[in-house]
């Protein structure tokens, strides 16, 4: 720029510079802070709706809640009872359930559905974050996908493990990546413990990790930085497990490790169904199988043409969080297929991935370098913005028409005393109802009846051999003497083989009474 005096300055560029640099992450924050507000009301409105936050709606956030009430009263997950997971959402939960003794199990329930709703909220703040260098149309894909994503929905709309899951990886990846390549010093470290925690929330961290783990084998002064996150790993995960592993070592790796691999690996089902689950097309059934698998291989197409387009662009090879975000989506999608048994909420895992994949080729193409891409970025962003706005108005009345769940609780409090020892396939029930904490420590301590099933046959369940179907049978005999009332629920999953379920034929709701066991309980 020319002065009215002949002199040549560059103020004015500079200036324009450093504006657009003030500007640019403002834009991302406001990114990300719009899209976490869509995400908060979308977690938050199936709560506000009656049944929903005091009411029975699975049998997973029972049994999950019910392990955390068991140990604040004395009772030792693993050697007293048997837990399927890790013991890290135990714990995480375990101020929740100390509360509960003053407000109540089902308010004790329904503030730990609150965090869970806030915790999946909280990735849609840390996807911004991980990629905001990358600028406000990446993390406006990120967040946006993640806000509105089927699974991760699901998932949040009561006490599950996969939105914790997903904050703590989310948590360690931040710390762990420092821009587009990997950090060093403490914050590999820090990174680890987050992740190692995620471990012990569920195994299936190891997965990210493992990622991770290869991704700091093959840079620059790798035995360094694998010391680092190995060290901060082993505390994050030695924390929580080493108390509990101490006191029950056998139970806890045959019920955590054992029964569970055995249970995934009983059947290997078709894939496609779960692969258009994890492309978020559930919220389309009325879509052919055809046309739902055309159009997953479409997206896929999209997402490898917007890669080696933004690649090309740039002239660069994927830094180390491109490779982060399409490995772990790869071997994230391998792990969601291998198991004979799958819940949509399981398919909130891969929505952190699938966001990161899609989001950051659009911060490759950036308008200020590559002023040629302008025309199909802008193009992009439109499709992106329309495809997510699309999806959360899919998914905003596809949650209005939901139906309140049926009060299964009903008439549990006039029937059953306060204290009593009660019996229950649904820990939900007895949760909801608040009589699943009892007065006297002899009461049965069981919380997972499908737990314990699986744990006794090894993960086989209905296949398993005669002596152990004998022990499941001797078990629910010895748990009916101790427990002078029972709170069936026909819906949930069977607690027994067949040799061993009660001869009474019932309707679950808790105003009908059948004498069912020696001891005359409640059914």
């Amino acid at each position: 720029m020319t002065s009215r005096y002949g002199i040549t300055t560059t103020r004015a560029p500079a200036a324009r510079v450093l504006l657009g640099r003030i500007e640019r992450p403002r834009l991302t924050y406001a990114v990300i802070a719009v899209c976490t507000a869509a995400a908060a009301l979308l977690r938050f409105y199936v709560l506000a709706r009656p049944g929903y936050l005091l009411g029975v709606t699975g049998y997973d956030d029972g049994v999950q809640f019910g392990d955390a009430v068991r140990l604040v009263s004395g009772v030792i997950p693993y050697r007293d009872f048997v837990v399927v997971q890790p013991p890290g959402s135990i714990l995480l939960m375990a101020p929740v359930a100390l509360l509960g003794k003053a407000t109540g199990a089902a308010w004790g329930l329904a503030i730990a559905r609150l965090l869970t709703a806030a915790a999946d909220t909280a990735c849609v703040v840390l996807l911004g974050l991980l990629v905001r260098h990358r600028g406000p149309v990446a993390a406006g894909i990120a967040c946006g996908i993640y806000a509105v994503y089927p699974d991760a929905l699901v998932a949040a709309q009561t006490f599950l493990l996969e939105p914790w899951l997903n904050l703590f990886c989310l948590i360690g990846a931040l710390l762990v990546f420092d821009g587009d390549q990997l950090a060093q010093g403490r914050r590999l470290a820090w990174g680890g413990a987050a992740f190692g925690f995620a471990v012990a929330v569920k195994l299936w961290a190891l997965v990210p990790l493992a990622v991770i783990g290869l991704l700091a084998a093959r840079s620059p002064r790798s035995p360094r930085r694998l010391g680092l996150l190995a060290a901060g790993v082993a505390a994050g995960l030695a924390a929580p497990v080493l108390p509990f592993l101490s006191m029950a070592p056998a139970a806890l790796i045959k019920d955590v490790l054992t029964t569970q691999f055995v249970r995934a690996s009983l059947i290997h089902p078709a894939p496609l169904p779960r692969l258009t689950d994890l492309a978020g097309l559930s919220l389309f059934p009325h879509l052919s199988s055809l046309l739902g698998d055309l159009v997953l291989i479409a997206v896929v197409a999209v997402v490898a043409i917007g890669y080696l387009a933004a690649w090309r662009a740039r002239a660069r090879r994927p830094a180390a969080l491109d490779w982060y975000a399409l490995i772990g989506l790869v071997a994230v999608t391998g792990m969601l297929l291998w198991p004979y048994g799958y819940w949509p909420h399981y398919g909130a895992v891969a929505g952190p991935f699938l966001a990161l994949v899609l989001a950051l080729p659009a911060g490759l193409l950036g308008p200020e370098e590559h002023r040629r891409q302008i025309v199909a970025l802008m193009a992009a962003c439109a499709v992106a913005v329309v495809v997510i706005a699309a999806l959360g108005l899919r998914q905003f009345v596809a949650e209005t028409g939901l139906q309140a769940p049926a009060s299964l609780t009903a008439g549990a409090d006039r029937l059953i005393p306060p204290g009593s020892c009660v019996l229950s396939n649904d820990p939900s029930l007895t949760v909801s109802a608040d009589r699943f904490a009892p007065a006297s420590p002899a009461c049965p301590a069981m919380v997972d009846a499908y737990g314990t099933l699986l744990a006794m046959t090894d993960g086989r369940k209905m296949l398993a051999p005669p002596q152990q179907v004998r022990s499941v049978t001797a078990l629910w005999g010895a748990q009916f003497a101790r427990a002078p009332a029972a709170l069936p629920s026909w819906t949930a999953p069977l607690p027994t083989p067949p040799a061993a379920a009660c001869t009474s034929s019932v309707s679950p709701a808790a105003s009908r009474a059948r004498r069912c066991s020696p001891n005359q309980p409640v059914w």
